[in-house]
């Protein structure tokens, strides 16, 4: 099987075996920028397999894997996120005698891994909204504060009258 280490490339001849495409691109080539709650000390790692699938069509098939430093949305604080794509699958059709980018479609697969909040473990139980206490650290007694009082926020909603 040959190997390429390479995104863009032109498909002239495809061996019946396919090609074995493999290596690392940075976030900055796949033009996905860092922010402020995450970061890319890691390039991310490839590893494809581009065979022909009939006619001038082609198969991607793959697997993408990279680690990147975020900030936890609960606690605030710095850790590791793994990003895995397992099932990286695209047809290219008439491919043949033209240059594959598959740079935007990397890209994309890599995106979706992206998950919407950021958690520096699956069970991170945050900061304390009365006094900012890190949870995971240990607890603080804001909760045996509010549990010994009488005041009840919802109280108010009793003292309706909706008829």
């Amino acid at each position: 099987m040959n190997e390429k280490s390479d995104l863009i490339f032109e498909l002239i001849d495809l061996p019946p075996e396919g090609v074995r495409i493999h290596g690392r691109i940075s976030f900055a080539e796949l033009d996905i920028a860092e922010e402020t709650r995450f970061s890319f000390p890691n390039e991310l790692d490839y590893d494809l397999l581009l065979a022909p699938c009939g006619g001038n069509n082609v198969l991607l098939r793959g697997k993408l894997r990279s680690v990147i430093s975020i900030i936890c949305d609960r606690c605030d604080q710095s850790g590791e996120l793994v990003l895995t794509a397992d099932d990286v699958c695209h047809t290219y059709e008439d491919a043949f005698g033209k240059v594959l980018d598959l740079t935007p479609d990397i890209r994309e697969d890599i995106l979706i891994t992206f998950p919407q909040k950021f958690l520096c473990r699956a069970d991170c139980l945050g900061l304390c909204v009365h006094c900012g206490q890190n949870l995971n650290e240990g607890s603080c007694d804001c909760a045996a504060k509010a549990a010994s009082s009488d005041t009840n926020p919802w109280s108010g909603l009793d003292e309706l009258q909706l008829s």
